[in-house]
């Protein structure tokens, strides 16, 4: 849930409208964005404010990396690397923040309105959009209160 308030919470103080402008954001949090030539299964790296993303995905795999990686810096400081398979669960924990932070942030509180084309978002990542920001309303969270919604 703290991924969840933490994105609404941006929503709120940086007053952003569907779909969210992550340049400007990550500018905002002092973020900077560059494309890194990385191999095998990883797509996406944030390390000391800077989030790398492979090259050559999709608009909307790449905004949701960007996204997710955001959650990390936000809600992850400190634990950029898990070395020792002991860690295994802090690391399914801090993923799942993060997938529900990226969902939250590029959702808004409104986000089961949206199509995944609207909101920019890979297809795949819908139904958890819609799950997260509907599960938000019917449990009244306070942050949503003050925020204002795009045209959808």
């Amino acid at each position: 849930m703290h991924g969840r308030i933490r994105a609404i919470e941006l929503w709120r103080d940086h007053g952003l409208r569907a779909p969210v402008d992550l340049r400007r954001l990550t500018r905002a949090l002092g973020l900077r964005v560059v494309e890194f030539p990385f191999r095998g299964r990883v797509k996406e790296v944030i390390i000391d404010g800077v989030i790398g993303v492979r090259p050559g995905l999709s608009r909307a795999e790449f905004r949701w990396l960007v996204a997710h990686a955001t959650g990390h810096h936000l809600l992850h400081v400190g634990t950029s690397f898990y070395l020792e398979s002991w860690q295994w669960v802090n690391r399914a924990k801090a993923e799942r923040q993060a997938e529900e932070f990226a969902a939250c942030l590029l959702g808004g509180p409104e986000g089961w309105r949206f199509s995944a084309a609207e909101l920019a978002i890979p297809e795949a990542k819908l139904p958890l959009v819609a799950d997260l920001t509907a599960a938000a309303i019917s449990e009244s969270l306070p942050p949503l209160m003050g925020v204002q919604m795009g045209e959808g």
